[in-house]
């Protein structure tokens, strides 16, 4: 491998190999705000296309899941919050623990609120790659 060719996979490695957390914990207090913003007319898929802290996938699978659901059943749609994997929700989360890219929020005003997130490495940043049941094995969610 030449010395260039070297340098070239050097500068696609993240700037840290321990996640940015704090990517994942912005994120979902920002989804907080979004969803209870009552006079916000923009819609959920706007909004996470919007977003440049999530990462493309992310982003086609919430949209394949909202469009397979809403024909499923247009009316209803899923029933429950696909992000939260939750009907309800707290008011704001922090950080409970960490597993590797993935962590684990917990409301700061329910504590027994648990959620998991995913991260992932992308051109040098960490991403939200997973939330609720978008991109997150079932045996890492939260069980309710």
């Amino acid at each position: 491998m030449t010395d260039s060719k070297k340098e070239s996979s050097k500068t696609t490695t993240p700037l840290s190999s321990e996640p940015n957390y704090e990517v994942a914990i912005q994120f979902i207090n920002d989804y907080l705000d979004f969803i209870n913003d009552l006079e916000s007319e923009i819609a959920l898929i706007d909004w996470i296309s919007k977003r440049n802290d999530v990462t493309v996938e992310f982003k086609n699978e919430l949209k394949r899941i909202i469009d397979k659901a809403k024909k499923n059943d247009f009316e209803l749609g899923l029933g429950f919050d696909l992000i939260l994997d939750a009907q309800d929700n707290p008011n704001e989360f922090e950080l409970d623990k960490t597993d590797s890219e993935f962590l684990i929020v917990k409301g700061k005003d329910w504590p027994d609120f648990r959620l998991t997130l995913k991260l992932k490495p992308e051109d040098n940043k960490w991403l939200v790659d997973g939330a609720g049941i978008i991109n997150i094995p079932e045996n890492k969610r939260i069980k309710r």
